[in-house]
């Protein structure tokens, strides 16, 4: 049986390192956040490592030629939209006097062997991208990053939507 998306967005952000508080609000059992610069950088922080999981697994699986030649495209260009996500927002915690997190070097991605589990693992980041983003939004306290934020959570709805069209799965 499929893992409940809220689960799977839990379990994710556990795996991204992010605090206690950021995933009570994300698995609703925090109403909400103080608004604080300490919590609009946790916030920066947590979708900056999510950020990073998206682009190493696009990278993988572009490297392994996942991608169905007509797929490829949306590939390139969503991995290009997460590296500018990623820039953007270690500018933005950069702005803030702090230090961006980096990549991991453990996502496992060693099971993404064919393009099925490409575009699953794909999707599965896109989903937990976009709750997040929602989730979290509402959170932010700085006028820069919450614009920012609405910026993208406009393309990780895109991209969601359209593994979820290739796939077959429903989209509403």
């Amino acid at each position: 049986m499929a893992e409940p998306r809220r689960d799977f967005v839990t379990r994710l952000a556990c795996a991204a390192g992010w605090s206690a508080p950021l995933l009570g609000l994300l698995g609703g059992t925090a109403r909400a956040l103080p608004k604080s610069e300490e919590n609009d950088l946790a916030i920066l922080e947590a979708s900056l490592a999510l950020e990073h999981e998206a682009i190493a697994i696009y990278e993988t699986a572009l490297q392994r030629n996942l991608f169905l030649a007509g797929l490829r495209t949306y590939a390139v260009e969503f991995v290009g939209d997460h590296k500018g996500h990623r820039d953007t927002q270690i500018g933005l915690v950069r702005q803030r006097g702090a230090r961006p997190v980096s990549p991991r070097d453990d996502y496992d991605l060693g099971r993404m062997r064919t393009g099925d589990a490409a575009l699953r693992r794909c999707l599965e980041v896109e989903i937990a991208a976009q709750r997040a983003y929602q989730v979290l939004n509402s959170q932010i306290r700085t006028r820069d990053y919450l614009l920012t934020a609405a910026f993208i959570l406009v393309d990780e709805v895109r991209h969601e939507t359209v593994w979820k069209r290739v796939l077959g799965v429903k989209i509403y």
